[in-house]
């Protein structure tokens, strides 16, 4: 499973390109069409991964009654083991009132007097032959019992090995089923992130058609006629405190995981600016699930276009179309869709596109001067040193 998903991964990463403009409408519908089959790639591995984990609570659950049957087994031994004593008890017993008249005690021979008393010579030879078989008789079946006590120990013990050892089954299976519960997790928030893109990246294509763009049209070129030009990159907010810079948070039981962006903390309803000259490409109120709010604007910087996008807006302040510039306020600071807090989270993409998938992000602090992380600011131009992005290495 572990391995499907990252060849799922590349492949969705090699069908998008990162960091890199369409050259024409048409190669950004082609990227559309291979995002729509992402989708349902990552649909089926939720199914897949949804079916396994049917099996593994399946087979859990028939665990249960296995240990069940190896302790009605084990029981069913145990009270034989009980039984085949009691009858050895018993048997004792009887070889013991036989022994009487067929052992010598206290200086006296019992078995004579017990002979001699015989009305016949043949009651005699009876009296001794079936003295001698109800002995030998009782002797074997102790002898027999005694075998079978052994089986059932040694049955006992392979069932209380069969009932470890289902256990130990259990525990692996509950193990398994916790990785396929956070697999569906991130299955689902890839899908989630999948989905959002797709609705994006259908609104840019609307977008440049609106603009006149054609199937043909080089996208740079045509964009660059509609995009305002701009110089240099400015802080989204006036103030704020970083909570999280790229990469930063994907720290997680030891294990690096993806943050798309930066993470700012700011009260609610702070004005969020663009960080530079642009045009709304999207903007979408989405309260549930992924950035919620956002506003998607797109750049032409020194000769290279970008793409910026603002999550978790509480209010959004411009519509599709607008040019903005660095004091334009876009939006607000809020606490929608996947979020613990008010903060303002912010993406930045070489190239146009939609800037959701954290496969086509690039860290916004090689191009934005933010302070280091837990640090805050005060305006949207003091230079601040000693900004770290990645504490996984990479």
């Amino acid at each position: 499973m572990k391995y499907k998903k990252i060849l799922a991964f590349l492949m969705i990463a090699l069908l998008i390109p990162i960091n890199v403009s369409a050259k024409t409408l048409g190669d950004l519908k082609n990227e559309y069409n291979a995002l729509e089959q992402a989708y349902i790639d990552k649909q089926n591995e939720i199914d897949e991964n949804r079916q396994e984990q049917n099996n593994t609570s399946s087979r859990i659950d028939q665990i249960y009654g296995e240990i069940s049957q190896a302790e009605a087994e084990i029981e069913e031994q145990n009270n034989k083991i009980a039984e085949l004593n009691q009858k050895i008890v018993e048997k004792n017993k009887q070889i013991k009132s036989v022994m009487k008249y067929y052992q010598i005690s206290n200086g006296e021979s019992e078995l004579l007097e017990y002979l001699f008393s015989a009305k016949s010579i043949t009651d005699f030879i009876y009296r001794a032959t079936v003295t001698e078989q109800l002995s030998r008789y009782n002797s074997n079946l102790i002898d027999e019992m005694h075998a079978l006590i052994e089986e059932s120990k040694k049955a006992i013990e392979e069932l209380h090995a069969k009932e470890d050892s289902l256990k130990s089954l259990q525990e692996e299976l509950r193990a398994k089923l916790s990785v396929l519960q956070l697999e569906a997790s991130n299955l689902s928030d890839e899908e989630d992130s999948i989905e959002k893109d797709i609705e994006a990246s259908k609104a840019i294509i609307q977008f440049y058609i609106d603009s006149g763009c054609d199937e043909g049209d080089d996208i740079a070129t045509c964009a660059n006629e509609q995009l305002p030009v701009g110089t240099r990159f400015w802080r989204p907010l006036q103030s704020g405190y970083m909570t999280s810079t790229w990469y930063s948070d994907y720290l997680y039981d030891g294990e690096c995981r993806s943050h798309a962006g930066v993470d700012i903390g700011a009260a609610t309803g702070t004005p969020v600016y663009s960080i530079s000259d642009g045009k709304v490409v999207y903007a979408e109120y989405g309260w549930n699930g992924g950035y919620g709010n956002k506003v998607v604007v797109q750049h032409y910087i020194n000769g290279q276009n970008y793409t910026s996008l603002y999550g978790h807006l509480s209010g959004i302040n411009v519509n599709v179309g607008d040019i903005v510039t660095k004091d334009s306020v876009i939006g607000f600071v809020g606490n929608t869709g996947n979020s613990y807090g008010a903060h303002l989270h912010l993406n930045l993409c070489i190239g146009l596109n939609s800037c959701i998938s954290r496969w086509q992000t690039t860290d916004p602090g090689a191009y934005i001067n933010f302070p280091a992380n837990n640090m805050s600011y005060y305006d949207r131009t003091t230079y601040y040193s000693g900004y770290y992005s990645n504490p996984c290495g990479w």
